[in-house]
């Protein structure tokens, strides 16, 4: 009587067996492996773990005392002194008839009448631009002042001791009126005065806006 007998496992198979055995398990550690570092990266960090922001600096606002100790040129804050004391102030800064020259022009500054030889003072601190004399605005001084704020004097016997690009204080004596018939050719028939401009950055203004009348 014959007996039934189990075949033998081939030893090739038990390999193959074993190897895919073992790349499953590699794949599962894999899976759990990933699993793992995506939940580490995507749970909420307890509090206290972020860092917290430094502090904001705050802009100082607090005025600068020195600003307010001195006046900016350029500024409605400046106020000129009146180059000539005790003159009389003729045509002002406007749209006037030149008998002179018998035409109609605009009259860029505002003139002060005063004897030839009265004394004329810068009207605020600054720097001496430039010095010159022609047929038709007399000797004539152009301050600097800064902040592209500028006076300028004409019809005037400049003082021998200005220089150019020297330093200038207000109320310093820069010269005295001239008198009309040796000066300011283009406004002989007002008399002798002294006429007074003012520019900022490149453009005529009205002196009134940095002098006090009233002082005078």
């Amino acid at each position: 009587m014959n007996e039934n007998k189990t075949p033998a496992t081939s030893p090739v198979k038990i390999k193959r067996k074993t190897l895919y055995t073992l790349l499953i398990a590699g794949g599962a550690l894999l899976v759990a492996a990933a699993i793992v570092l995506i939940v580490a990266f995507t749970l909420p960090k307890e509090p206290g773990t972020l860092d917290e922001p430094g502090p904001v600096e705050q802009p100082d606002d607090t005025p600068d005392d020195d600003d307010d100790e001195e006046e900016q040129p350029g500024s409605a804050e400046v106020v000129f002194a009146l180059p000539v004391q005790g003159a009389t102030v003729g045509t002002a800064y406007t749209f006037w008839y030149n008998s002179t020259l018998n035409r109609y022009n605009l009259h860029t500054g505002v003139d002060f009448k005063a004897p030839a030889g009265t004394s004329v003072t810068a009207a605020y601190g600054g720097r001496v631009e430039s010095i010159t004399d022609t047929l038709l605005e007399g000797g004539k001084v152009v301050i600097d002042h800064g902040n592209g704020l500028k006076s300028e004097y004409a019809s005037l016997d400049v003082s021998p001791d200005l220089r150019v690009g020297g330093n200038i204080e207000r109320g310093d004596l820069i010269g005295t009126v001239s008198a009309a018939a040796d000066a300011m050719g283009n406004e002989y028939n007002e008399g002798e005065h002294l006429h007074f401009e003012v520019t900022l950055n490149g453009e005529s203004v009205d002196p009134v806006t940095y002098l006090d009348l009233d002082e005078k």
